[in-house]
């Protein structure tokens, strides 16, 4: 299928941040290739296409992305949305834990990107992670191995902007912080103990209040767009100040 848009691969784009970003990738114009683990109906696809595949396996990440080159030829931008702080429970030994957030949270965006670099030579195009503050600053109650795969996410977006930018590829974060869509972490938190939440994001964010999905997505364009030629290696923090 030949297109005369940019093409756009989005990871983890059915629900949430992910679904935003794409929902704001096709009102921009771009072609738009959602993925996820599971499937979805029709009426569910927001985009040109959806292609099932985990992620966290390099292996799917190369026939995923050898789908995209050869339904449309060309990939112009990459976004690693895919990743998880959700914790997994005291009773998992120490290596599983690591091997959870680090699996989930690093690997899910090398795979892709390592299966997608050279067609992004090609095209001159971008990267754009999806990280958290919790890999800026330590933020009470996030599980550290989360934490510190955030940080390793950062720092590896940050050298592969240094060793890439000659090439004409774009590498660039951006870090959410507390954003609330149904479903969400903060969501079920409010459910639970709205007063106690609600206090919470008072005392430690400057501009108070949660973030909607459609901000993060907002950045997400920003950076991944001709507007933003000249930005690499930038990690853009969405958090109303809490990080800073």
């Amino acid at each position: 299928m030949a297109t005369d848009s940019p093409v756009a691969l989005i990871s983890g784009s059915t629900h949430g941040i992910g679904k935003a970003i794409a929902l704001r990738f096709v009102n921009d114009g771009w072609t738009v290739v959602q993925n996820s683990r599971n499937p979805i109906s029709n009426s569910e696809l927001i985009g040109a296409k959806h292609y099932i595949a985990d992620v966290t396996n390099l292996t799917e990440c190369k026939a995923l992305v050898d789908l995209v080159m050869r339904e449309f030829g060309q990939l112009d931008a990459l976004v690693c949305n895919a990743g998880s702080g959700a914790d997994i429970g005291a009773e998992f030994s120490t290596i599983e834990r690591w091997d959870h957030f680090l699996r989930i949270n690093l690997n899910s965006a090398s795979n892709l990107i390592s299966a997608a670099l050279n067609h992004l030579k090609e095209s001159k195009g971008s990267v754009t992670a999806i990280s958290s503050i919790c890999g800026i600053v330590s933020i009470e109650g996030a599980p550290l191995e989360y934490s510190a795969a955030k940080a390793a996410l950062n720092t590896y977006i940050k050298s592969l902007a240094i060793k890439h930018g000659p090439e004409g590829v774009r590498f660039n974060v951006v870090a959410p912080g507390n954003v609330l869509f149904a479903g969400s972490t903060w969501d079920r938190k409010l459910k639970v103990d709205s007063a106690t939440t609600t206090a919470y994001i008072s005392e430690n964010v400057p501009m108070n209040g949660f973030i909607e999905p459609q901000e993060v997505a907002a950045a997400v364009a920003f950076l991944a767009g001709k507007e933003s030629n000249s930005t690499t290696g930038v990690v853009l923090a969405i958090d109303r100040g809490q990080s800073l």
